[in-house]
Protein backbone atom coordinates (compact mmCIF):
# COMPACT_ATOMS: atom_id res chain seq x y z
CA UNK A 1 0.00 0.00 0.00
CA UNK A 2 1.38 2.78 -1.03
CA UNK A 3 2.19 5.97 1.57
CA UNK A 4 -1.05 8.29 1.71
CA UNK A 5 0.32 11.00 3.52
CA UNK A 6 2.84 11.90 0.82
CA UNK A 7 0.47 13.09 -1.21
CA UNK A 8 -1.20 15.53 0.94
CA UNK A 9 1.39 18.32 1.58
CA UNK A 10 0.95 20.30 4.98
CA UNK A 11 1.30 23.67 2.91
CA UNK A 12 -2.18 22.44 1.33
CA UNK A 13 -3.93 21.58 4.40
CA UNK A 14 -2.44 24.77 6.25
CA UNK A 15 -4.02 26.48 3.15
CA UNK A 16 -7.28 25.06 3.92
CA UNK A 17 -7.40 25.20 7.05
CA UNK A 18 -6.62 29.38 7.23
CA UNK A 19 -9.24 29.68 4.52
CA UNK A 20 -11.89 27.94 6.93
CA UNK A 21 -10.79 30.09 9.78
CA UNK A 22 -11.46 33.19 8.00
CA UNK A 23 -14.57 31.80 6.48
CA UNK A 24 -15.40 31.33 10.39
CA UNK A 25 -14.73 34.92 11.11
CA UNK A 26 -16.94 36.00 8.37
CA UNK A 27 -19.83 34.10 9.17
CA UNK A 28 -19.96 34.71 13.00
CA UNK A 29 -19.18 38.14 12.09
CA UNK A 30 -22.08 38.36 10.03
CA UNK A 31 -24.69 36.82 12.78
CA UNK A 32 -23.30 39.61 14.83
CA UNK A 33 -23.93 42.11 12.45
CA UNK A 34 -27.87 40.79 11.92
CA UNK A 35 -28.44 40.05 15.22
CA UNK A 36 -26.75 43.98 16.76
CA UNK A 37 -28.95 45.79 13.53
CA UNK A 38 -32.33 44.25 14.18
CA UNK A 39 -31.71 44.72 17.77
CA UNK A 40 -30.72 48.44 17.52
CA UNK A 41 -33.38 48.49 15.24
CA UNK A 42 -35.54 47.72 17.40
CA UNK A 43 -34.85 49.60 20.01
CA UNK A 44 -34.63 52.50 17.71
CA UNK A 45 -38.28 52.07 16.52
CA UNK A 46 -39.63 52.31 20.14
CA UNK A 47 -37.87 55.21 21.59
CA UNK A 48 -37.47 57.68 18.44
CA UNK A 49 -40.71 59.93 17.45
CA UNK A 50 -42.20 58.27 13.87
CA UNK A 51 -39.94 61.37 12.06
CA UNK A 52 -36.67 60.94 13.07
CA UNK A 53 -36.60 56.94 12.91
CA UNK A 54 -35.59 56.60 8.89
CA UNK A 55 -32.25 58.49 9.12
CA UNK A 56 -31.35 57.32 13.01
CA UNK A 57 -31.98 53.30 11.20
CA UNK A 58 -29.94 53.56 8.52
CA UNK A 59 -26.98 55.78 10.13
CA UNK A 60 -26.59 52.96 12.53
CA UNK A 61 -27.07 49.85 10.66
CA UNK A 62 -24.04 51.70 8.49
CA UNK A 63 -22.10 51.82 11.08
CA UNK A 64 -22.90 48.68 12.67
CA UNK A 65 -22.17 46.98 9.63
CA UNK A 66 -18.88 49.11 9.11
CA UNK A 67 -17.28 48.47 12.35
CA UNK A 68 -17.92 44.66 11.95
CA UNK A 69 -16.33 44.15 8.83
CA UNK A 70 -13.39 46.17 9.60
CA UNK A 71 -13.28 44.25 13.21
CA UNK A 72 -13.56 40.87 10.61
CA UNK A 73 -11.13 41.82 8.63
CA UNK A 74 -8.36 41.84 11.40
CA UNK A 75 -9.84 39.39 13.17
CA UNK A 76 -9.52 37.24 10.20
CA UNK A 77 -5.66 37.98 10.01
CA UNK A 78 -5.50 36.02 13.39
CA UNK A 79 -7.97 33.11 12.48
CA UNK A 80 -5.99 31.94 9.25
CA UNK A 81 -3.05 31.86 11.48
CA UNK A 82 -4.80 29.95 13.80
CA UNK A 83 -6.62 27.43 10.97
CA UNK A 84 -3.64 27.59 9.54
CA UNK A 85 -1.76 25.98 12.54
CA UNK A 86 -4.92 23.66 13.58
CA UNK A 87 -4.76 22.25 10.06
CA UNK A 88 -1.06 20.77 10.05
CA UNK A 89 -1.56 20.00 13.50
CA UNK A 90 -4.72 17.89 13.06
CA UNK A 91 -2.65 15.97 10.35
CA UNK A 92 0.52 15.35 11.90
CA UNK A 93 -1.70 13.84 14.78
CA UNK A 94 -3.79 12.09 12.11
CA UNK A 95 -0.77 10.30 10.86
CA UNK A 96 0.80 9.86 14.28
CA UNK A 97 -2.22 8.69 16.38
CA UNK A 98 -4.29 7.06 13.55
CA UNK A 99 -2.22 5.27 10.92
CA UNK A 100 -5.57 3.02 10.38
CA UNK A 101 -7.89 6.41 9.41
CA UNK A 102 -10.74 5.03 11.82
CA UNK A 103 -13.12 7.78 11.64
CA UNK A 104 -13.84 7.71 15.61
CA UNK A 105 -10.45 8.10 16.05
CA UNK A 106 -10.52 11.10 14.17
CA UNK A 107 -13.20 12.82 15.95
CA UNK A 108 -11.50 11.83 18.84
CA UNK A 109 -8.27 13.59 17.81
CA UNK A 110 -9.66 16.69 16.39
CA UNK A 111 -11.50 17.08 20.11
CA UNK A 112 -8.32 16.70 21.70
CA UNK A 113 -6.59 19.20 19.46
CA UNK A 114 -9.70 21.35 19.64
CA UNK A 115 -9.12 21.76 23.64
CA UNK A 116 -5.76 21.52 23.18
CA UNK A 117 -5.39 24.97 20.88
CA UNK A 118 -8.09 26.88 22.90
CA UNK A 119 -6.48 25.99 26.27
CA UNK A 120 -3.46 27.88 24.67
CA UNK A 121 -4.98 30.79 23.37
CA UNK A 122 -7.11 31.31 26.32
CA UNK A 123 -3.66 30.86 28.33
CA UNK A 124 -2.31 33.34 26.28
CA UNK A 125 -5.16 36.09 26.40
CA UNK A 126 -5.52 35.70 30.63
CA UNK A 127 -1.33 36.20 30.39
CA UNK A 128 -1.87 39.16 27.97
CA UNK A 129 -5.14 40.70 29.55
CA UNK A 130 -4.80 40.00 33.17
CA UNK A 131 -7.30 41.79 35.49
CA UNK A 132 -8.63 43.25 32.48
CA UNK A 133 -10.21 39.70 30.86
CA UNK A 134 -13.26 39.40 33.31
CA UNK A 135 -15.95 36.95 33.08
CA UNK A 136 -18.62 38.94 35.11
CA UNK A 137 -21.41 39.06 32.48
CA UNK A 138 -22.09 36.51 30.30
CA UNK A 139 -23.01 38.17 27.20
CA UNK A 140 -18.85 39.59 26.69
CA UNK A 141 -17.99 36.03 28.08
CA UNK A 142 -20.42 34.25 25.54
CA UNK A 143 -19.39 36.86 22.57
CA UNK A 144 -15.72 36.77 23.27
CA UNK A 145 -15.20 33.96 24.11
CA UNK A 146 -17.47 30.96 24.24
CA UNK A 147 -19.45 30.83 20.89
CA UNK A 148 -15.81 31.47 18.86
CA UNK A 149 -14.66 28.45 21.11
CA UNK A 150 -17.72 26.64 20.04
CA UNK A 151 -17.51 27.49 16.62
CA UNK A 152 -13.68 26.25 16.50
CA UNK A 153 -14.43 23.54 18.24
CA UNK A 154 -16.67 22.38 15.92
CA UNK A 155 -14.61 22.87 13.34
CA UNK A 156 -11.52 21.30 14.40
CA UNK A 157 -13.64 18.17 15.03
CA UNK A 158 -15.38 18.42 11.41
CA UNK A 159 -12.55 19.60 9.33
CA UNK A 160 -10.50 16.80 11.23
CA UNK A 161 -12.98 13.77 9.86
CA UNK A 162 -13.15 15.52 6.64
CA UNK A 163 -9.31 15.30 6.72
CA UNK A 164 -8.84 12.01 7.90
CA UNK A 165 -11.00 11.24 4.80
CA UNK A 166 -8.77 12.64 2.86
CA UNK A 167 -5.74 11.10 4.23
CA UNK A 168 -7.16 7.74 3.81
CA UNK A 169 -8.03 8.56 -0.14
CA UNK A 170 -5.19 10.68 -0.61
CA UNK A 171 -6.85 12.49 -3.06
CA UNK A 172 -6.80 16.19 -2.07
Amino acid sequence: MENKKTNISNKWVAYNGAIIGVAAVFIYSLAVMIYTIIRSSITINNIMPNGEKGNILLVTGFSVAYSVAVFSLIMALFSSVAGAVAGVILKNALHYFNPNFIPQKAIAIGCVTALGILGIVYFLLFALLKNRMTFNYIETFSFWFLIPAIIFFGVCVIGGNKLNTVLNTGIA
